[in-house]
């Protein structure tokens, strides 16, 4: 059985700070199986360890949510690709997939439980509004409506608290945030309908670029791309370190945004293209690094 969640808001007001994973009270009891990166984050999130995920040494490095949950959580194989025999051996009550990823094994995992279908990637091109839906669906999903409900009004809230403590430190300052693309000098741009590049207008960024919504919100530039951004835009790389693809390239140093110094490293890894916990880590190493 594969079950279509229709397409809901569960944006609320901010309520008290906290963090996630949340502590909730005891949620039903079900083995569940992710197949992606953003489900095991939501189910985390909530409460709920699942018995199997997908890529799960991936999701170790790159979302860093509430790893110790899945010590002992069996490898069901490549997100695209999992294993449906690894699924079920583990003869999983429920399994929380992406339609984005998943809608051509939809049947097929029906076969072995109930499926559910998260709206992880917007169709709309709202990345953010896609962050709160598939939270609810998951809510809806794992019977823990009430939580998913208060997960996001404590992550209004973190984004609130943030604005509020960086008032006058960072309000207009143009920001460009991008990925850099291994063994090429060319970065992965995150468009204003990303979900990052929401938050950060959220807290008081402006938009560096004017640019049309782009599919999964973000698009690519080389070198000369960003040329074209005055000295006053800030650059933050998803990076711990300057690749030596862009430092080697003679056009780098030139670039009125480096000559500037106006480039700016992570503290730490980060997935921008996950839920709650991992986006809200990296609105705070953002906003850390310019208030």
């Amino acid at each position: 059985m594969v079950t279509e969640l229709g397409r809901r808001s569960f944006i609320t007001g901010a309520s008290a700070l906290a963090v996630a994973p949340m502590a909730f009270g005891a949620a039903p009891s079900k083995r569940i199986v992710t197949l992606e990166w953003t489900s095991t984050e939501i189910a985390l999130s909530l409460g709920k360890s699942p018995v199997g995920c997908a890529e799960p040494s991936g999701y170790r490095t790159w979302v860093n949510v509430a790893n110790d949950k899945i010590d002992h959580v069996t490898d069901v194989g490549r997100r695209q690709q999992p294993s449906l025999e690894a699924i079920r051996n583990l003869q999983p009550d429920l399994i929380l997939a992406s339609r984005f990823r998943h809608a051509s094994l939809a049947a097929a995992l029906g076969e072995i439980a109930p499926t559910h279908l998260l709206d992880d990637q917007a169709g709309d091109g709202d990345m953010l509004a896609a962050v709160y839906q598939s939270v609810g669906q998951a809510g809806t999903a794992l019977s823990l409506e009430s939580e998913a409900k208060a997960l996001l009004a404590q992550f209004d809230s973190n984004i609130d608290l943030l604005k509020t403590k960086s008032v006058g430190q960072i309000s207009g300052r143009k920001l460009l945030v991008a990925q850099p693309l291994p063994g090429v000098p060319r970065l992965r741009v995150f468009a204003p309908n990303s979900a990052i590049s929401m938050l950060l207008s959220r807290v008081g960024f402006s938009t560096a670029l004017d640019m049309d919504p782009q599919p999964f919100g973000f698009t690519t530039f080389d070198l000369e791309g960003l040329a074209a951004l005055d000295s006053e835009t800030s650059l933050f790389l998803l990076s711990e370190q300057l690749p030596s693809e862009l430092s080697d390239a003679a056009l780098w140093p030139v670039l009125p945004l480096v000559a500037q110094g106006h480039v700016h490293l992570a503290s730490t890894p980060h997935w921008p293209f996950g839920s709650t916990a991992s986006l809200k880590r990296l609105v705070e190493d953002i906003v850390r690094t310019f208030a």
